[in-house]
């Protein structure tokens, strides 16, 4: 019989319960008796893996998430060595995490762990099931609520102050505008009786201007 293997695909062939060959890519020629096929897919993943609560170097617990993005280099040994390697790669992977966040602290993880920066024992528990892993991103750092609370806090605070010290140069503009018309008005007698008539004559009402005894008319 004929078989297409596809480019992301390796195909084990056992035959009589041992491996005969491996087959990559291209069209090729099998017995069909006693002969049987195994396809693994080579190509890169994403797994992503469930929230967990983990203590950090500062003592504190909190939650994360993350996500692993390996794919499959050795078929044989992906097939041969556990009975379920994807439990593997997801239990290393869970297991790096924990290393991670616990050699880290708070601040530390919320600037960001490297995504590129793979442990050495999830390297090494990848590679004993015929899997290599290209990056680990921890994602979704969760602090204690104690800590959000006093962090939601101190920003509400920042916000408070920026609103009144805005307020407060507000009000300094507005007595330094009124000083300067109050200075304007005393230097300018007539220009003061104007203003008022007109204020007066706004509000329906109105009034009397006396002239200096002697002023020309």
């Amino acid at each position: 019989m004929k078989i297409t293997v596809q480019p992301h695909e390796r195909v084990l062939v056992h035959r009589d319960g041992a491996l005969v060959d491996v087959l990559g890519p291209g069209r090729h020629r099998l017995r069909r008796r006693r002969t049987v096929r195994h396809v693994v897919d080579v190509r890169e993943r994403l797994l992503g893996l469930a929230t967990q609560e983990v203590p950090t170097s500062d003592g504190l617990r909190v939650k994360v998430g993350a996500t692993l993005t390996w794919r499959v280099v050795d078929p044989v040994a992906w097939h041969a060595v556990a009975l379920d390697p994807k439990a593997v790669v997801y239990e290393a992977a869970r297991r790096a995490v924990r290393d991670v966040v616990a050699a880290s602290d708070l601040a530390g993880l919320a600037s960001g762990v490297p995504e590129d920066d793979v442990p050495a024992a999830l390297a090494a528990a990848l590679g004993a099931v015929g899997a290599e892993a290209t990056s680990l991103r921890v994602t979704d750092v969760l602090p204690p609520a104690e800590v959000r609370r006093a962090v939601e806090a101190a920003e509400v605070a920042r916000h408070r102050a920026v609103a009144a010290l805005e307020e407060a140069r507000g009000q300094s503009a507005a007595v330094r505008h009124l000083a300067n018309v109050a200075d304007v008005l005393d230097h300018h007698p007539a220009l003061a009786a104007l203003r008022l008539a007109e204020v007066a004559a706004a509000g329906g009402g109105s009034v009397v201007v006396e002239r200096p005894s002697g002023a020309t008319r």
